[in-house]
């Protein structure tokens, strides 16, 4: 029998070049991709954890799946997160894996797909799951895993219950699936982790070092770095900013802030200052002053008071960041944040969201109106949702185009607008 298996997945940029893992770990068993689910004898879910609301939107699918014939095997963090809660939903499960046990599925697909049912495989196993990578079909994005787990105790996080200690792959195998990816045809190479700011700290590398030896990979691909914590970057910055001032890297950088209330982010168990990301975010301007710089912020984090929030209001407003990633704070299982009486009224979480998305829209529209007339190099990624095509400029901002291209190509533009999620373009020549 052909093994045919479909794949979802849900979460993060991580979780995404997981997928990747579990295909290539499936295909070298002879299983094959397909992109329709009712084409398929064997159902992947792939799942996380950060979030309440995806959480929630998992469980509803898995719930839609608890009377299907075909083994469904849930993956992800979440079978480390939620695990009662997935039995509830889908009592018949084939399997449950974990992020570091997709080896086992070379044992486990024949026994589900001969009726195995409830198989548990959440222990980490030893190989590296770098090697069974292979890139997403159709695509000229893929985004390729160096490390993870993390070095902090986040308050309010649950995805270290599932990621656990660092683990990075070493430069050496990471070049090497990298330069397969690129002579492949992938032209936007993700370098993805949880936080790559501890990428070697397990092994004896760094990551200037990495960026400096992907840097030799010759070839037309550019290279978007994944975020990395302030703290773990406060000596290093100037010379990560150096090494990635090659055309090969895309000028964006993920710094994530979470709160502008030191008060806020001690209780977080966050470690750094508000001072501190700002010297961050400063320094990487000093050098490169037209570079993308993204954050995250969690609004109405148990004990977050008015002034705090404030303080995270005149924080954004003051640096100008054009990309702020707004989350509400929700209750994680297990976390010490979720225990917290001092929680913070719904409503509130609510406006308190919805006042400082005002003033990031604000901020994005008067950042895209500040690139009208630049002219250079897009690298153009795919065919857009409503027409034209999706192209990203040096500093990695969503540029789009009419016309007829193709997907990998690097056109000359002049940016003619700026919208409040992109710059208009109009192509001058093929580069």
């Amino acid at each position: 029998m052909v093994i045919k298996f479909y794949l979802e997945t849900y979460g993060c940029s991580l979780n995404a070049s997981d997928s990747e893992v579990i295909a290539g770990r499936l295909e070298a068993i002879d299983a094959v991709r397909v992109n329709n689910e009712r084409d398929a004898n064997l159902i992947v879910v792939n799942t996380c954890g950060v979030k309440e609301p995806t959480e929630d939107k998992i469980i509803h699918r898995l719930r839609e799946l608890a009377d299907e014939v075909r083994p469904v095997i849930v993956a992800g963090c979440l079978p480390k997160i939620s695990y009662h809660r997935i039995e509830l939903a889908i009592p018949r499960f084939a399997a449950m894996i974990g992020p570091q046990s997709i080896e086992s599925l070379g044992a486990i697909v024949p026994q589900v797909l001969a009726g195995a049912r409830g198989i548990n495989a959440l222990e980490p196993e030893g190989a590296s799951k770098l090697q069974w990578f292979h890139g997403p079909p159709d695509s000229v994005i893929c985004t390729v895993p160096i490390c993870e787990g993390c070095l902090g105790n986040c308050a309010y996080c649950a995805v270290k219950f599932a990621r656990g200690h660092v683990k990075s792959h070493s430069i050496e195998d990471i070049s090497r699936i990298v330069t397969r990816c690129i002579h492949t045809g992938y032209r936007e190479i993700r370098l993805t982790s949880q936080d790559a700011g501890v990428f070697g700290v397990d092994t004896g590398e760094s990551l200037v070092d990495l960026i400096k030896a992907l840097d030799q990979i010759e070839g037309r691909h550019r290279f978007r770095l994944g975020m990395f914590n302030p703290n773990l970057v406060l000596e290093s910055i100037g010379s990560l900013v150096d090494a990635m001032s090659s055309e090969h890297y895309f000028q964006f950088y993920h710094v994530p802030l979470q709160s502008g209330s030191d008060a806020v982010l001690q209780a977080m168990g966050r470690r750094y200052t508000v001072a501190q990301w700002e010297a961050v975010v400063s320094a990487i301007r000093s050098k490169r002053p037209s570079a993308t710089i993204a954050t995250d912020i969690i609004v109405g984090y148990p004990g977050e008071t008015d002034q705090d929030f404030e303080e995270t209001m005149n924080t954004i407003e003051r640096m100008k960041l054009p990309v702020v990633n707004i989350s509400k704070y929700g209750d994680r299982p297990g976390t010490l944040a979720s225990k917290s009486p001092r929680k913070v009224d719904t409503l509130v979480k609510k406006n308190r969201s919805r006042a400082l998305s005002r003033l990031v829209d604000d901020i994005v529209l008067e950042t895209n109106h500040s690139w009208i007339g630049w002219s250079g190099p897009v690298l153009v990624t795919e065919r857009g949702s409503r027409g034209g095509w999706l192209a990203r400029n040096p500093a990695y901002k969503l540029v789009i185009m009419n016309g007829d291209y193709s997907p990998g190509s690097i056109l000359d533009v002049q940016i003619t607008d700026g919208k409040k999620t992109h710059l208009i373009g109009e192509v001058r020549s093929l580069v």
